[in-house]
């Protein structure tokens, strides 16, 4: 179960079970904000062995506050999306397969799968360069705007949450719709959800409670 007053504890688990998941590889980062500043996995953290000791503390400009280790280069995607979206509390930077196959070749996010539709039309930063300089930082903040997630051409995909527990939903929902629908496509043109359909989901899928069902079953897989 979450660690629901232990937030670095909760940032830990939620980057193991992203590893678990295969969502997230070994330059992939998370964080949530702490006081004015924000905790991080260090630059060098093993995402499969990650403990409290990996995490860093830094402030808006990614000085080191506390925690041992430097923050990840592209460490601008969260201080930006931080500084615009004041409703953000947690950001995930991933380099999921799905999603970035259909990136690679320009393939739209479709919503074939219902918790897929969460996610709205995600847009696309349309260049694979680290974002790694607060320009690029505030391009990708610019880009991903109000929503809850934005895929980065043959890079990966920023999520965002007003939570730990709704962005790594958010994140395992984004690559499960994607490979449902490489794999769908691999047979035919797959379904998509009607505009009717879309509302009746995000009316009763965007739940904390399913949010706290998801984070359970993937946390299982890390547990003991």
């Amino acid at each position: 179960m979450s660690q629901k007053n232990d937030p670095r504890q909760e940032l830990v688990d939620c980057i193991r079970m992203l590893e678990k998941a295969d969502i997230i590889d070994h330059n992939g980062h998370v964080s949530i904000r702490y006081g004015d500043n924000l905790l991080i996995n260090n630059g060098s953290a093993v995402k499969g062995l990650m403990t409290q000791v990996d995490l860093v503390e830094i402030d808006m400009d990614g000085h080191v506050v506390s925690g041992k280790g430097k923050p990840p280069l592209e460490f601008h995607i969260h201080t930006e999306i931080y500084r615009a979206r004041p409703d953000v509390q947690a950001v995930a930077h991933t380099h999921p397969k799905w999603s970035t196959f259909l990136t690679m070749v320009g393939k739209p996010y479709k919503h074939v799968y219902a918790q897929g539709v969460l996610l709205g039309d995600m847009p696309v930063m349309n260049t694979p360069m680290s974002v790694n300089t607060k320009p690029m930082g505030e391009r990708l903040a610019q880009t991903l705007g109000k929503r809850p997630a934005v895929l980065l051409k043959s890079h990966g995909v920023t999520i965002v949450g007003t939570n730990m527990i709704e962005c790594f939903a958010l994140a395992a929902y984004v690559e499960e719709n994607c490979y449902r629908q490489y794999m769908a496509e691999q047979l035919g043109e797959p379904y998509e959800f009607s505009e009717e359909e879309k509302k009746a989901c995000y009316e009763k899928l965007w739940s904390t409670s399913l949010f706290q069902k998801t984070w359970d079953h993937y946390r299982s897989k890390v547990a003991g």
